[in-house]
């Protein structure tokens, strides 16, 4: 009687994994034919040689340019050193490959029962999951690898595995600014995290002085801080946040307001991340922390773009899996899952002359984001902690 049980897992599991490749390799099809087409590559490119020649690789253009920290330039060498189009698969190869991986974790720590891995559930997280990350894919961003790492920092924390952590942590802050979100949201809940942290920022601050002008370097520096302060302050509504959402049905609040908003609600996403801490389990604390931070981002960092919404692609996918094993939740279970789908909306193809994505843009992300933070609180007040013995770090 096993065998059958035997091969459907089996099944499932090379299913998903067949999944990830379709999608893959339909992303390269697309590289192969416009190569310059939808992709950053050539931005990044373009600051790894500045970098390397001793130039100034930052722009004053608030919307476009290389706005990240000079850790970037420096690690996206490898890619840049390849000629173009091998350097445009390898760079998708590895960040797509990091993307799954980290799909893989959320699978075994969040969603396993008594130690036991679900294919199926590994399946459906991919087809949840996946979708959400095509536009960040095809356009080779950053936000692909940071999305993963955020997802694999919340699976080392909920498995006590600290050193882990802190390093993916710290590679996410080496490859884009955004990730000081969630380092500083898991880092003001979880102390133990704090000394390994600072030792983990201080070799990412060293690592440029591995130029070969230190005093160029330090000038980067500088040239970095001024250029973030100025893309923060950049046309807003162009963007996939909170101030677009508002913005799309008439509602242009100030900067300064927007500002006092975001902070206020930095305070209520940290108090719900301690209170997480507090009510739910090891696994179910360090999950839900790594959620907030990404809904954060989506809705109150004034820069997120649609592709960024793959920051939000797995704690979608995944709490509605979770749900699914509970009875009673069949239709918060479909709304996430439709939810998961919608996150992929401006990959939709027409439907006649309508495009979905110019029916969608700037408003239906960012109400996916706003309405996942009722389902996030519902989930700290009511989820019930698990039994020791069902958590994968015990």
């Amino acid at each position: 009687m096993s065998t059958p049980s035997v091969t459907r897992i089996h099944w499932q599991r090379w299913a998903a994994w067949g999944f990830c490749l379709l999608i893959f390799l339909a992303i390269l099809a697309d590289v192969m034919r416009s190569p310059k087409a939808h992709t950053t590559m050539p931005t990044y490119r373009f600051a790894s040689t500045q970098w390397w020649q001793g130039q100034d690789p930052y722009t004053e253009d608030q919307h476009g340019g290389f706005l990240y920290f000079p850790q970037a330039a420096f690690l996206f060498t490898p890619f840049n050193v390849v000629p173009f189009l091998l350097g445009e698969f390898l760079w998708r190869a590895a960040v797509f490959g990091l993307f799954c991986y980290a799909l893989v974790r959320l699978n075994d720590v969040f969603l396993s029962r008594d130690g036991v891995r679900s294919a199926k559930n590994f399946f459906f997280l991919a087809l949840l999951a996946i979708p959400s990350s095509l536009a960040s894919l095809r356009n080779a961003q950053f936000d692909l690898p940071l999305a993963a790492l955020i997802v694999m920092s919340a699976a080392e924390i909920a498995t006590s595995r600290w050193i882990a952590a802190t390093v993916w942590l710290c590679l996410a802050v080496a490859l884009k600014p955004l990730a000081a979100v969630p380092l500083l949201l898991f880092g003001a809940i979880y102390w133990k995290l704090i000394p390994r942290v600072i030792i983990g920022l201080l070799v990412v601050l060293a690592l440029p002085f591995l130029h070969w002008s230190p005093a160029y370097v330090a000038h980067e520096y500088v040239r970095c801080f001024q250029t973030l302060m100025s893309a923060s302050k950049g046309d807003e509504p162009k963007f996939s946040d909170l101030a677009a959402l508002l913005s799309h049905i008439g509602i242009n609040p100030s900067y300064e307001l927007k500002t006092v908003v975001r902070v206020i609600f930095a305070l209520v996403y940290l108090g719900l991340a301690w209170m997480g801490a507090r009510r739910l389990g090891r696994v179910e604390a360090a999950w839900v922390i790594g959620a907030l931070s990404a809904d954060y981002l989506m809705l109150f960092n004034p820069r997120t773009e649609t592709c960024s919404y793959v920051f939000l692609g797995p704690w979608v996918a995944s709490l509605a899996l979770f749900y699914a094993q509970q009875t009673g939740r069949k239709g918060l279970v479909w709304c996430l899952a439709f939810a998961s789908l919608g996150l992929a909306c401006d990959g939709f193809p027409k439907i006649g002359h309508v495009s979905v994505h110019d029916m969608t843009d700037r408003w239906l992300k960012p109400l996916i984001a706003l309405l996942f933070l009722p389902v996030l609180i519902e989930f700290i007040f009511k989820q019930q902690k698990r039994p020791s013995n069902n958590n994968p770090s015990s």
